[in-house]
């Protein structure tokens, strides 16, 4: 939607292709296929899939089986032909069903990489069942790589997922590739709900002092390694360090966190919150929390919640490696802290208590390099370019 969003605002017509099954909250948005005209600009096609009710599973599956080979009747009728297309990967049935059809009508398309399917099922085994697990997932290697090789470019949040995409498809890197990170539009919050959140805070028990504070936004999941960051908790309320932790969102992970806080008066869950608590928080807090389990999508990644600190101009904290600490190194923008050890994360939230020109600074460069590189109109303003001249055949391979 960001990215049809800035392409109707640059006077575009726009087709969006989905489902009609609601990823994040597990539910249908209609029943049967439907077609929505949002304006003259902008329409929407939703296709009919069964839905699964959990992220994996065979329901998932077999909904996305049913997804591509709906969509491939769709297509078999289609009459209209796009100068361009942008292609989400996964899922592999709908990118290898879409890409198919545009090459065969010479239509260029960029295909957008934001996990590594099929290979993340079977990277996690132990070596010897490895090729037995990709025997299995064999259908899903043949047309996730066909998907990524009909495609005319190929897109990713980072440059990581990019090379890893290439070496998936069997090609090298082109001009026509492109990173494309994470981001979203601005949200305008005026004084007067800012000032309200703040009186919100204030029951909350995090109040606008001087108090040191981490901020953590996001979803409760096990792709967070939630240990170090109460170990840290302990140790700043063992050694009289006023530390405050603030650990924002809900999750799967939400009643197992908060058991293992339970000791812990420094440590509070507020729950999920809108726009202007987010924005509210950030100006009481010293610096974000990214503590990612290094995984190897997110190393080779730069995950939202990285991108989200820095639109905060906070300071980042994260075990993260690969991609993340690259940033961090060579953009100064928070400090990294060695994966499962609450010590670690400790010495690195000392360092900004007592080296205020430190904190001021990293602060200073995560907005500046959120503004140059990460905002919503550089990110998508250049995305739109690129393919406008994709379409009139500007850009070659």
């Amino acid at each position: 939607m960001n990215l049809a969003n800035a392409l109707v605002s640059a006077g575009h017509k726009v087709i969006l292709w989905s489902t009609t099954f609601y990823h994040q909250e597990k539910r249908h948005r209609y029943i049967g296929n439907r077609n929505l005209e949002v304006s003259p600009l902008l329409e929407i096609r939703l296709i009919d899939s069964p839905g699964y009710r959990r992220n994996i599973g065979l329901g998932r599956l077999w909904d996305h089986m049913i997804l591509g080979r709906n969509l491939a009747r769709e297509l078999s009728v289609e009459k209209t032909c796009p100068d361009v297309a942008f292609v989400g990967y996964p899922p592999i049935e709908t990118a290898a069903v879409m890409t198919r059809w545009l090459a065969k009508r010479g239509v260029p398309c960029m295909v957008d990489v934001k996990d590594q399917w099929p290979t993340i099922f079977t990277d996690p085994l132990p070596g010897f069942l490895r090729p037995i697990g990709r025997l299995a997932l064999a259908p899903y290697f043949h047309l996730g790589g066909r998907a990524l090789r009909d495609a005319t470019a190929l897109a990713a949040m980072a440059d990581g997922f990019l090379q890893w995409a290439a070496r998936f498809a069997g090609r090298s890197i082109h001009s026509l590739d492109r990173v494309i990170p994470l981001t979203v539009p601005p949200a305008d919050v005026s004084a007067g709900e800012l000032n309200q959140a703040g009186l919100w805070w204030d029951n909350q028990g995090v109040l606008d002092d001087a108090r040191p504070r981490l901020c953590f936004i996001g979803s409760h999941s096990p792709a967070f390694d939630i240990d170090p960051v109460l170990d840290a908790a302990r140790l700043a309320h063992a050694t009289g360090q006023p530390w405050q932790f603030v650990l924002c969102g809900d999750g799967p992970s939400s009643s197992d966190w908060r058991r293992k806080a339970a000791d812990l008066s420094n440590v509070c869950f507020p729950g999920w919150i809108d726009r202007a608590k987010i924005e509210s928080l950030a100006l009481r807090s010293t610096a974000a929390l990214a503590p990612y389990r290094n995984s190897d999508d997110f190393v080779m990644s730069i995950p939202n919640k990285v991108i989200d600190a820095l639109a905060l101009g906070l300071p980042v904290l994260t075990p993260l490696r690969g991609e993340v600490m690259q940033l961090i190194t060579c953009s100064q923008v928070g400090l990294s802290y060695v994966e499962g050890s609450g010590q670690a994360l400790m010495d690195s939230m000392t360092r900004l208590l007592w080296d205020s020109g430190l904190r001021d600074q990293l602060s200073v460069n995560s907005l500046d390099l959120f503004k140059t590189r990460f905002s919503f109109d550089v990110v998508y303003g250049g995305l739109v370019r690129h393919l406008e001249m994709m379409a009139s055949g500007e850009l070659k391979q």
